[in-house]
């Protein structure tokens, strides 16, 4: 057997096999391009703009956002995962066992994200006071108020990312680009409104945030209970308990999020060291990030 022949490259495939062709997989990747080109955009405005609400409050979403992206990490594990196993069934053309992966997938999204919700409702306030203790009470008061609020957050996240991988595993890049543009858009409205018009601080930043995931959750979910599609989220899925399914998606999930999570831990050690240098090192750190 030929090198070529072992690992089958594209054009080596029978057409029978082939999901997607050429031209179908640039359209696939070119809006996953334009995406994450876009969101680095609105990242770098978005920083611009919550600099303009001081140091404190650039200081508290700065260290705020090391806590919260280790979440980030944890509900797009699970969504890669599910995208993986959907990917797998639609392959072999069972239709049936990708819905039900599908539906598993965001079970199993709205089970982590309700209890990281809890977690950090009830013990947020500690872990801050663990890791950011050195910082001036100005500082501490906004991370306390930008976590309390983005930890409201975590269901809708969770539920984007869940949509949005279904939507991956199927092709359909350019309708999670639409969507995350959108999504982008609400949050730097927000953020404009609650800095420069509100002038309501950490709640100025935190409140468009939490309100753009939630926006973004429900039009992809709305988008995902459609019938019309290759495979859609059927209601039911998602209240049946499919332990085999699950455990599919975590074998997959968990490595990919310990991977993450723990490059994630060591930006908050070192998060934890910087608080101890003042509120301009902070704040000059985070606009660098």
């Amino acid at each position: 057997m030929t090198l070529a022949k072992a690992i089958e490259p594209k054009n080596s495939l029978p057409e029978a096999r082939r999901l997607f062709d050429n031209d179908a997989l640039k359209a696939m990747i070119v809006p996953l391009l334009i995406e994450q080109l876009l969101q680095m955009v609105v990242g770098i405005a978005d920083t611009m703009m919550v600099s303009y609400a001081g140091e404190a409050t650039m200081s508290g979403v700065s260290l705020d956002t090391m806590v919260y992206t280790i979440f980030i990490y944890i509900f797009t594990a699970i969504a890669a995962g599910g995208a993986v196993v959907v990917s797998q069934y639609l392959g072999r053309r069972d239709r049936a066992q990708a819905e039900n992966a599908v539906g598993q997938v965001f079970r199993l999204s709205l089970i982590v994200s309700f209890s990281c919700m809890a977690l950090m409702l009830l013990l947020g306030n500690t872990i801050l006071r663990l890791l950011y203790g050195a910082v001036e009470p100005e500082v501490m008061r906004a991370c306390r108020t930008y976590l309390l609020i983005v930890t409201l957050s975590f269901p809708a996240n969770a539920v984007y990312n869940a949509g949005a991988a279904l939507f991956r595993s199927m092709g359909r890049t350019r309708t999670t680009m639409i969507v995350s543009i959108a999504m982008n858009l609400v949050n730097v409205g927000g953020n404009a409104i609650g800095i420069f018009a509100l002038h309501a601080g950490a709640a100025g930043v935190a409140w468009p945030t939490t309100i753009s995931w939630y926006f973004a959750a429900v039009v992809m979910t709305a988008l995902c209970l459609r019938t019309n599609d290759m495979v859609w989220l059927r209601p039911n899925a998602i209240v049946k308990h499919d332990g085999a399914m699950m455990h599919r998606i975590l074998k997959i999930a968990v490595p990919n999020s310990v991977e993450n999570g723990l490059f994630q831990l060591s930006k908050v050690a070192l998060g934890s060291l910087l608080s101890t240098f003042g509120t301009a090192h902070i704040a000059a750190n985070g606009l660098g990030q």
